[in-house]
């Protein structure tokens, strides 16, 4: 039960989120002349909420979780993980770094394809990085609350590494089908990623490097999805 009442949380939050595009545009809130970005910004608001929510419940169930809520001890080793290139001998700030290159990477690669199969490589606007950093950061937040915080924070006591790491990246992954990346491959590219988060937050015992991570991918896939759908 102690396990299953956080998992639930989680899930729930998910669907939420997953159904904001049905109870979000009967909200009258008009922050933004351009309906895409004025859409963006109210979900950022919409999941902020949810996530408070979720951290609320976290501390109430697991009070010693708030000890997460820190930057984490980036000096600390990176348990040895071969498949991710982890060889156990260096730090969570160096390893850290060398995550974050590779994955942006691959995040880079696959929404370059995507911005391009729509023609709108050359769609970029300086005054589109403001707003693309500001929902990068909330965006990432909330959901390092919602599928870090509550799941690390709730089980970290209560069942196996493994175990987190795994519920972290299945919670996370499958919400993707529907997100960016979508489909089977970003399921898979949102899996891989909770698990390699959830490791950092766990071996850290801190969101900080977790929250930087994700925040750099925000960062490509927002500016991808403001070329995609706001034309200049």
């Amino acid at each position: 039960m102690k396990v299953a009442i956080p998992v639930f949380t989680v899930v729930v939050a998910s669907v939420l989120l997953l159904y904001s595009g049905k109870l979000l545009p009967s909200v009258n809130l008009n922050v933004h002349a351009n309906t895409f970005i004025n859409g963006i910004i109210k979900y950022q608001i919409y999941a902020i909420f949810i996530a408070v929510a979720v951290m609320l419940i976290t501390l109430f169930i697991t009070p010693e979780s708030k000890s997460l809520l820190q930057l984490g001890h980036l000096d600390s080793i990176a348990i040895k993980e071969k498949w991710l290139g982890i060889n156990g001998k260096t730090s969570w700030r160096q390893n850290g770094l060398q995550l974050a290159f590779f994955i942006s990477i691959a995040t880079g690669i696959f929404m370059f394809l995507a911005v391009k199969y729509t023609n709108s490589l050359y769609n970029f606007k300086w005054s589109f990085v403001p707003i693309i950093l500001l929902v990068s950061l909330t965006n990432s937040f909330s959901e390092e609350i919602i599928y870090r915080f509550a799941i690390n924070g709730n089980l970290m006591h209560l069942t196996s590494k493994l175990t987190i790491l795994i519920c972290s990246a299945v919670l996370f992954g499958l919400p993707h089908y529907q997100g960016y990346p979508n489909g089977f491959m970003g399921v898979l590219m949102a899996g891989l990623l909770g698990y390699i988060l959830s490791k950092a937050t766990y071996e850290t015992q801190g969101l900080g490097l977790a929250w930087i991570i994700h925040f750099l991918q925000d960062i490509i896939i927002f500016t991808s999805l403001f070329m995609i759908n706001i034309k200049t």
